[in-house]
């Protein structure tokens, strides 16, 4: 049996990031601005990924993933209207740099502000899932961190990032992701789509090594400032990574863990759309 996917869930309730009451918005993630797709078939990870494929072709959504989980305020005001203009900047100037035909080095920098896509990345990370403003010691740090703009990154997080040069869209909430050779799990949120994918890791254990480069290190820069921050043109990961086990990982997965793939659009009989 597939597994249910819910994005939407009623037009009042609690904004997932700040906890207030109030009308409800969709937020796309990742942001309307990075990436433009129509029709797609969400799926949660374990059906895309398990050895048996369930009899279903997954839930549609129009105009890519979206949530309607946010207040006005977390959505529009801060998300939409400030982190988002910084975070669709970086992701697009790296597709730019995927596509063009002009030889490029292995490693670019592309100026940016490290402060703003980071809270972009976990804005709408957090949107991910219906009715899910559950906070706690790990969490409410997070929330704290959105809401006001001189706080640093929380220590207990880092923001790993590579390219990904592949179609589809992975987003992954409560998932713990183990390393047999570590012996302990990490937290894990994911966000995967061309051209960028980023690994929020919570209380990351001491042993694991990604070898990604990590905005964390501007963990305690201004809001406003602006960094060259590098990027390799060479994905070190393969497509599926982390979210397919190996022979020395396994990983947990929650109800907030899906991969969206478009649609494509069917044709008639005389081949026309």
């Amino acid at each position: 049996m597939a597994l249910v996917i819910a994005t939407f869930g009623p037009s009042t309730g609690r904004c997932n990031i700040c906890g207030e009451s109030g009308a409800l918005t969709d937020d796309h993630t990742p942001p309307k601005g990075c990436i433009r797709v129509g029709q797609v078939a969400i799926q949660h990870i374990v059906d895309r990924l398990g050895a048996e494929k369930p009899n279903y072709k997954g839930r549609r959504s129009q105009n890519g993933v979206k949530y309607r989980t946010l207040c006005g305020r977390c959505n529009n005001t801060r998300l939409g209207a400030n982190f988002d203009l910084a975070f669709t900047d970086f992701v697009n100037a790296i597709g730019s740099c995927l596509q063009t035909s002009i030889a490029l080095p292995r490693t670019i920098s592309i100026k940016g502000k490290p402060q703003k896509i980071m809270r972009a990345v976990l804005g709408h990370m957090a949107a991910q899932g219906v009715d899910r403003y559950e906070k706690g010691d790990d969490t409410e740090p997070l929330r704290d961190y959105f809401l006001n703009d001189t706080l640093p990154l929380p220590d207990a997080i880092n923001i790993y990032y590579w390219v990904f040069p592949y179609k589809g869209q992975v987003l992954v909430r409560d998932c713990a992701l183990t390393d047999l050779t570590v012996g302990e799990s990490v937290f894990i949120w994911l966000m995967k789509f061309f051209p960028i994918a980023f690994l929020v890791t919570w209380c990351e254990p001491v042993g694991y090594r990604f070898g990604l480069q990590n905005l964390a290190q501007w963990r305690t820069s201004s809001i406003e400032d602006e960094v060259d921050i590098p990027v390799s043109l060479v994905s070190p990961m393969h497509q599926y990574w982390p979210e397919a086990p190996t022979n020395h990982t396994f990983l947990t997965y929650g109800a907030e863990a899906v991969f969206a793939d478009l649609v494509q659009p069917r044709m008639n009989g005389r081949g026309h759309r």
